[in-house]
């Protein structure tokens, strides 16, 4: 009798003198006693697979890390750190691969793999948002077919040309021609939405057309490999069955599953964290769902894909999932994938060299099909030739999904090893490639710089924004707590009948757990639910705007928006918006308004955001410094009015203040208090620019007309009414002007000033880099912020006039709290007081 226990085999006899003999022989595979007990650590799976994920993972951080400067994606570096273990080189040493990757052991390589191809296909799909992605297709459906049917087309054609069945026997298979063309030639959505990502270019316009072209590429695919994997058999009965199991999986995924996950995301509180119960079982049914569409015959690969479409992606589900497993399936478990593509590569296989030139020929010639329909059909959308360029390069990039393909066709007998060389290096080549050139040539810029000024030959500005028409902002915001600001603020810009508020609010999320970025409007009055993801924050955000609407004291128009993308590229389509509505102003939280509430990586995510607006911004920026939220917060109940400082230096930043300063003080209940700071020496001073280069006389001569000209308006509008102040403080410099506004304090609701001023005395680049938000508000404004002015408890709106490039610059430049006593080395002005 012989029963296996343990680690062993225990077999029981009797031997010919009738006694009991009991031998145990040992037959361990998975863990070691030791190398004490003189056990060989790398003749057991556990140790061995332990070693080989610290191998793969350790040279794959390296190549990437080393060709990180050519733009080289990660999932080439992981497959030629497999190409390096593999039998191309490390490989030929017997001795090592014997020890390093036993025979015994490599079916955990390949089950791991497996599981690692499971999720990450399952998390893809968790991250597409299928109500978005349909209607993106439906524009840009030319884009998903044409470019894939060109490239289709002549792969097909050159391989029945050059690869006659006599001289390639392995490819005499029609299956198998079919199978290199249409794998070649087809774009997908996972692939193309993780390049984008690393070139910062997922949320531009040229980056959505490409995503929802791929994604049609991808539905054309699902299809034909359902469909070839049911008739495949060549059977009716099996036929009738797989149809049948398939309609009932679809079934069940999208009537029962579907709704049980709605209800998992109803019920988890807002702001809280999915249960870990429900984390655990979802991600097991990913497994299970691989399973039975394995046993029905539809391939594991569907499986995942359906389950993560049936999952309502974004908070609080997809987002809860993502942060929580993604990382250890794209680190760990998915290398080890690639380690398998790469030594199953062999490179010294590669005999015949003219077959591998030729297919390489006709693969680029398949790619170079692609790019120039895409030229073509994009000419039609009113696309430039060079960006139609662009877009068929980001349809031709290659990636996971067809190292997938690949590696499937291989193990069902329809490629054979070299010809599964051949296209592993092609893929790893043409990506390798591809990347480059789209950098080089898309060097991407918001629509509002190609066309700067776009409203009667000049920027949309408050200046130039009539008193008789609409006044349209774009405000910005994070979270609730910017909400009080943000519309008290819109209420002092006095809307009136002859001149309302058009106000499109967006609401700022970031990317998680989506793959796509999306911008929309919410139409509250229609339909709530035009989102297929349920934002909670956002809903309570826009309730609030739609309150404030139906009750403020004049016409204002809300149409709110919510914009989901990266932080880094999230300026993107706020601007390109702001320009289409022609707005004349964007207003922006400062990143530490609230500040309790966010964490580090979040607040500085918006720092960042912001120096993104200063640069790119195609008409006037406002940045509200509200770090207690109390901006429509009134202490003194015994004043009736609401009280604003306006601090006037010069300059196009300071006159939009003071624009808006204008348009405020014909609202009742309004006191507009105007400080001009006059510079006595500022003839005397080399007069530069915010760049350091000389102002013509002329220019600067023109700048001070204007900032009279204005001043002098404010001065007329309201003479004698008792509500308008101004005060003219001379100085000496900077520092001067610093140690006046400390004297200026007031129970001021709201302070504004500009950004940048036209006094080169002031030395603003070089005071900027010990001042802490120096580079964000200016010099004045951080002042005015900080507690050196009214304790730090005054709201400030910093006003900016255009785009600076140099914010992205001076962003990157680290900055200290500057000291009081370095800023502060005398307390000397004179008032010079005129109403």
């Amino acid at each position: 009798m012989e029963t296996s226990r343990g680690n062993g085999t225990v077999s029981v006899s009797f031997d010919s003198h009738g006694l009991l003999e009991v031998c145990v022989r040992n037959d361990r595979n998975v863990g070691s006693y030791g190398i004490f007990l003189g056990d060989n650590p790398f003749d057991f799976a556990l140790p061995a697979t332990l070693f080989q994920l610290i191998v793969i993972i350790t040279i794959s951080q390296t190549l990437y890390f080393l060709l990180r400067p050519l733009q080289t994606p990660k999932f080439i570096c992981s497959v030629l750190s497999g190409i390096l273990l593999g039998p191309s080189f490390l490989g030929q040493n017997k001795i090592y691969w014997k020890a390093v990757f036993p025979a015994r052991q490599a079916g955990v390589l390949v089950v791991t793999s497996i599981i690692g191809v499971i999720y990450f296909l399952f998390f893809i799909a968790l991250k597409m948002d299928m109500l978005m992605t349909v209607r993106a297709a439906k524009r840009t459906w030319l884009l998903g077919i044409i470019p894939f049917v060109a490239s289709f087309t002549v792969i097909s054609t050159l391989i029945n040309v050059f690869y006659l069945p006599q001289n390639f026997p392995h490819l005499k298979l029609d299956t198998t021609r079919l199978a290199i063309s249409s794998t070649m030639a087809f774009s997908n959505f996972p692939v193309v939405s993780e390049a984008l990502i690393e070139l910062n270019l997922i949320a531009t316009e040229l980056g959505q057309i490409a995503l929802s072209s791929a994604t049609f590429n991808d539905c054309i695919q699902f299809c034909i490999i359902v469909s070839h994997h049911l008739m495949e058999t060549g059977k009716v009965k099996y036929l009738v069955l797989g149809t049948m199991s398939w309609v009932l999986f679809i079934l069940f995924s999208f009537f029962v599953l579907r709704p049980i996950m709605k209800m998992i995301a109803r019920n988890t509180p807002t702001g809280k964290p999915v249960k870990r119960v429900y984390v655990v079982y979802i991600l097991l049914g990913a497994l299970v769902m691989a399973g039975i569409t394995d046993v029905i015959g539809v391939t594991f690969i569907v499986g995942p894909l359906i389950y993560g479409l049936v999952i309502p992606s974004g908070p609080p589900l997809g987002t809860t999932l993502v942060e929580k497993c993604e990382l250890i399936i794209s680190e760990f478990l998915l290398p080890f994938f690639f380690a398998d593509v790469g030594m199953t590569t062999n490179i010294t296989a590669l005999h015949n060299w003219q077959e591998f030139v030729t297919l390489q020929l006709i693969l680029f010639a398949g790619d170079l099909a692609k790019v120039i329909a895409c030229v073509l059909v994009s000419m039609t959308y009113n696309i430039k030739p060079k960006h139609g360029t662009v877009l068929g390069l980001m349809l031709n990039i290659k990636g996971v999904t067809h190292l997938i393909s690949l590696t499937k066709l291989r193990k069902l007998k329809i490629l054979e090893d070299e010809t599964f060389s051949h296209l592993v290096l092609s893929v790893l080549v043409t990506t390798g490639f591809i990347i480059p050139i789209i950098t080089i040539l898309y060097k991407h810029r918001p629509r509002a710089l190609k066309s700067s000024y776009i409203y009667d030959g000049q920027m949309r500005t408050i200046q130039n924004t009539s008193r008789n028409s609409e006044f349209r902002i774009v405000s910005c915001l994070h979270n609730e707590g910017n909400v009080r600001g943000i519309t008290t603020l819109l209420e002092i810009c006095n809307p009136v009948p002859a001149s309302p508020l058009g106000v499109y609010v967006i609401h700022l999320i970031e990317l998680l757990g989506k793959s796509a970025p999306i911008l929309l409007p919410i139409n509250y009055r229609r339909n709530k639910k035009l989102l297929s993801v349920n934002y909670p924050d956002t809903n309570h955000i826009m309730q609030a705007f739609e309150n404030y609407s139906n009750n403020s004291s004049g016409p204002v128009i809300v149409l709110p928006y919510v914009n989901v993308a990266p932080y880094r590229s999230m300026h993107d389509a706020v601007v390109n918006l702001a320009q289409d509505k022609l707005a004349a102003l964007i207003i922006v939280p400062f990143h530490e308004n609230d500040h309790i509430d966010l964490t580090g990586h979040i607040s500085t995510s918006i720092r960042k955001l912001n120096t993104r607006f200063q640069a790119h911004v195609p008409c006037t920026l406002g940045i509200l410094v509200d770090r207690y939220s109390r901006l429509g917060v009134r202490n003194d109940h015994t004043r009736s009015y609401f009280h604003v400082g306006v601090f006037f230096i010069g300059g196009a930043d300071d006159r939009e203040a003071l624009a808006l300063g204008i348009r405020m003080s014909d609202r009742e209940n309004m006191k507009v208090s105007l400080f001009r700071f006059i510079v006595m020496n500022k003839k005397e001073c080399d007069i530069k620019s915010q760049s350091g280069r000389e102002i013509p006389l002329s220019e600067q001569e023109h700048d001070e007309m204007l900032d009279e000209g204005l001043i002098d308006e404010f001065k007329s509008m309201k003479f004698g009414m008792g509500n308008v102040s101004w005060y003219e403080v001379a100085v000496e410099d900077g520092v001067e002007v610093m140690s006046a506004i400390r004297g200026l304090e007031g129970n001021y609701d709201l302070v504004m000033i500009g950004k940048r001023h036209n006094i080169g005395s002031l030395k603003d680049e070089e005071m900027g880099n010990f001042i802490e938000n120096a580079q964000i508000l200016g010099i004045f404004g951080d002042m005015l912020s900080s507690t050196d002015f009214c304790i730090g408890m005054v709201p400030v709106l910093v006003t900016q006039c255009g785009g600076d490039k140099r914010a992205m610059k001076f962003d990157r430049v680290g900055s200290a709290n500057v000291s009081e006593k370095s800023i502060a080395t005398g307390y000397q002005k004179s008032f010079k007081v005129n109403k």
